[in-house]
């Protein structure tokens, strides 16, 4: 008896339901970061070496938070859009952050309900991010969102908070400003 190989799906490969919107993950900068950093240069060696290697971290902890930072403004764009309440990011952003999400994103029930949307097309999303790091516990982040009607720029600055020595800390959305 021969094999008859499955048929293709016409259904996208990935499918969510309506009304399911998941809470973003910011996972800790010690499990992102490689765990052993390089070793300091010696001090007389190169007298540019110490600012390269701080540059070279800088841009390590940058590459790092580009895939968290983009979660995180996703779903701030899923709010801004409509589609996600600003509660559900209560947790991951600062209390003043919050405000400015909240005073930026659309009131319950003021929005018309849209015409029904070309298949594919998604209700929010990136269409560019930059993330640069300030400091090892500080990054700011520029990116451009798009609604189904709007485009929008965003600013935000992420800080790491740590409760101690033994804590390796979360990241944290402590300021936002949208355009």
């Amino acid at each position: 008896m021969a094999v008859v190989p499955p048929a293709p799906s016409l259904a996208p490969a990935r499918v969510r339901r309506v009304g399911e919107v998941p809470v973003p993950r910011v996972r800790p900068l010690a499990e992102v970061l490689p765990r052993h950093p390089r070793p300091a240069p010696p001090p007389g060696a190169d007298p540019g070496a110490r600012t390269r290697q701080a540059q070279d971290d800088l841009d390590g902890v940058a590459a790092a938070l580009r895939p968290v930072a983009a979660r995180l403004l996703t779903a701030v764009a899923d709010v801004l859009a409509g589609r996600r309440p600003p509660a559900h990011l209560d947790g991951l952003l600062a209390p003043a952050a919050l405000a400015t999400l909240v005073r930026a994103a659309p009131r319950p029930g003021a929005t018309p309900p849209r015409p029904a949307r070309a298949p594919g097309v998604s209700g929010a999303g990136l269409r560019g991010l930059r993330v640069c790091a300030v400091d090892l516990r500080a990054v700011e982040v520029a990116a451009v969102v798009h609604g189904r009607d709007r485009v929008r720029a965003l600013a935000a600055r992420l800080e790491r908070d740590d409760d101690g020595p033994d804590d390796p800390g979360r990241w944290r959305l402590v300021a936002l400003r949208t355009g």
